[in-house]
This record gives structure tokens, C-alpha cells and sequence, in this order.
């Protein structure tokens, strides 16, 4: 065989050779002495969304408490306000999408709020006020709420939606969300 031949055929073994090392190196990591790499899924706790703000009088609010991680964040926070309020249906599910109206003898309305979550608290001072909750157009309503000076209040608003209407419950966090053929009512 000529030279040019003989260097061409091991030019083409040597090549076949290191291609097969690579991939006997991908297949089998743990013969060059590497480690096997074990993958597991990432664990992302559920996201933590509170919503604050203020009145125009300048009455600070928060709310949220969609899921349970969320309710113990707004419990953390919650010595800075002095009224609570929970919505719930009769077997304890908690609501969210719920629509609140507040209002003061002096002032007149002063809060209208769609609430994403079943807890609302605001720092109000003391006094009488009235409050209007609604969901899927049911309205509870207190007309003459009491916030004493040094004494947080708790109010829980409470719907029997019965077996009329078909309740969407996200399971994971216990919460029945305003929603309607599977379109958010927000």
C-alpha cells in the first residue's frame, strides 16, 4: 500500500476512535471521574402577593390572603391596623373578588375596593362606620361598626351560596375566587 493510503485509513481510525471516547465519556460521566449530576425539580414556595394602599383620607389598607403563606405575612403585619375583616361562605371556604364599600357619618364613603383575597385590614380612627360587601350580588351590609381606640376589631362578612351556583374552589389554598364559566368576575 502506498504511504498516503496507509496515513489516510489511520487518520480515519484515530478520528472513529476519539469520536467514540466522547461519546463513552457522555453516555458513562463517572469513568472519567466525574460525578453523575442529579437533577431534581426546583421547589418554589407560592408567591406572597399583599396588596397595600391608602385611602384619599389617608387610611392605610392591606389585603390578600389567597393562600396560607400570604395569610401568615398579613398576620406579621397586622398590629399597624385596627380592623379586620374576613369573607367566607357558610362551609368556611374563603372568598376573594369580593367588592367593599366603607363609609364614615362625617365623611361619607371614603373606600370602594375590589379585594383579591379573603382578609382585609385598614387602620381607621376612631369611630362608627358603615360597610357594604358583595359577591356574585349578594350585599352584606353593618351599618354602625364600632372601632374603639385601643382595641383591633374583628368582622367576618359570611355568603351561603348554596347549591344555586356552581363554586370554582382553588383547592390548594382554600379559597373560592369571584369567577363565573370560567372567566374571572374582576
Amino acid at each position: 500500500m502506498d504511504w498516503r493510503l496507509r496515513h489516510q485509513v489511520r487518520c480515519h481510525q484515530v478520528r472513529w476512535v476519539i469520536v467514540m471516547f466522547f461519546i463513552a465519556l457522555t453516555l458513562e460521566p463517572s469513568r472519567c471521574g466525574v460525578p453523575p449530576i442529579n437533577v431534581r425539580a426546583a421547589e418554589f414556595p407560592p408567591a406572597i402577593i399583599i396588596s397595600e394602599g391608602k385611602t384619599s383620607q389617608g387610611f392605610p389598607y392591606m389585603f390578600g390572603g389567597v393562600s396560607s403563606n400570604e395569610r401568615e405575612a398579613l398576620e406579621q403585619r397586622a398590629k399597624n391596623y385596627n380592623l379586620k375583616l374576613v369573607f367566607a361562605e357558610k362551609n368556611g371556604a374563603f372568598l376573594s373578588g369580593i367588592t367593599v364599600v366603607m363609609s364614615a357619618p362625617k365623611i361619607g364613603e371614603f373606600l370602594s375596593l375590589e379585594i383579591d383575597g379573603p382578609w382585609f385590614f385598614i387602620q381607621l380612627p376612631p369611630g362608627t362606620y358603615g360597610i357594604t360587601a358583595n359577591f356574585r350580588g349578594q350585599t352584606r351590609q353593618i351599618n354602625n361598626l364600632n372601632v374603639p381606640k385601643n382595641k383591633p376589631v374583628q368582622h367576618t362578612f359570611i355568603w351561603d351560596l348554596g347549591e344555586r351556583e356552581a363554586v370554582r374552589p382553588n383547592v390548594a389554598a382554600g379559597v373560592v375566587r369571584n369567577e363565573r364559566e370560567g372567566i374571572a368576575g374582576r
